[in-house]
């Protein structure tokens, strides 16, 4: 199997994804980002919005009157995201960035954001903590970080997380091509435009896998709790758990 990562940045240029991303990026803000976002950012404070795909968060984040950058590592979704706002007339920084990564400044940022699960599309833990890490690096002291990932449920799954641990723990080690590099490795099929699927990675993690990559970036946890619980106003239809933390 080709590279991970080249992967994930392939599956986001494709013409479905694009064509996705490009109407959602007026979608705005889900009520629980909004109640988050004005309960830990300071107003017109410096926010880094990452993995911002074509603007959904950053418009919103922009118009609300905070300084922010949005970076995203597929080229593609920032060349639409610059476009979408040149023809709404909007001064929105826009960069090609990896999370892991960071081409910024120590403390260069008051607050940091990685909406939409996308901290769970980063391939392999060691890399998901590298992003951890930069963030911590790039954020000012007292700042607070928001991101999401959905939690790994044994309930209604079961069937499926036994299939994931046969498939990675005695059929991988005996020769057979298996594409899943972690437990917790899912790929899924997103309807595109009615007639494909565009096929798509992503991490699930544990709830205390989470918590333990956290306290090891040196970010504190501050709040953690499913979308659903927060807010049901503009919500996904498979609620993510927010997880807010401060350096």
């Amino acid at each position: 199997m080709k590279n991970l990562n080249s992967l994930v940045v392939q599956e986001f240029s494709s013409p479905l994804a694009q064509k996705l991303y490009i109407e959602e990026a007026w979608a705005g803000l889900w009520g629980s980002e909004e109640i988050l976002i004005k309960r830990y950012f300071k107003p017109k404070s410096k926010i880094l919005d990452i993995g911002c795909g074509t603007g959904r968060t950053t418009i919103p984040l922009f118009k609300m009157g905070y300084d922010v950058v949005g970076i995203d590592i597929t080229p593609m979704m920032i060349e639409n995201a610059k476009k979408i706002v040149q023809s709404k007339n909007l001064k929105i920084n826009y960069k090609v960035g990896n999370a892991i990564n960071l081409k910024f400044e120590n403390e260069s940022f008051d607050n940091a954001i990685f909406s939409f699960n996308g901290w769970t599309q980063i391939p392999e833990r060691e890399n998901r903590q590298k992003a951890l890490n930069e963030v911590w690096r790039i954020l000012k002291f007292g700042g607070y970080y928001i991101f999401t990932a959905h939690a790994r449920e044994m309930r209604g799954f079961a069937f499926f997380w036994i299939q994931q641990w046969i498939k990675l723990f005695i059929l991988k080690p005996f020769g057979f091509r298996i594409d899943e590099i972690e437990f917790g490795d899912r790929f899924f099929t997103r309807e595109g435009d009615g007639t494909r699927f565009q096929k798509q990675y992503i991490h699930i993690p544990s709830v205390k896998d989470v918590l333990r990559q956290i306290e090891r970036a040196g970010l504190k946890l501050i709040y953690s709790g499913q979308g659903s619980q927060i807010s049901d106003k503009n919500q996904p239809e498979y609620p993510p758990m927010f997880y807010v933390c401060q350096k």
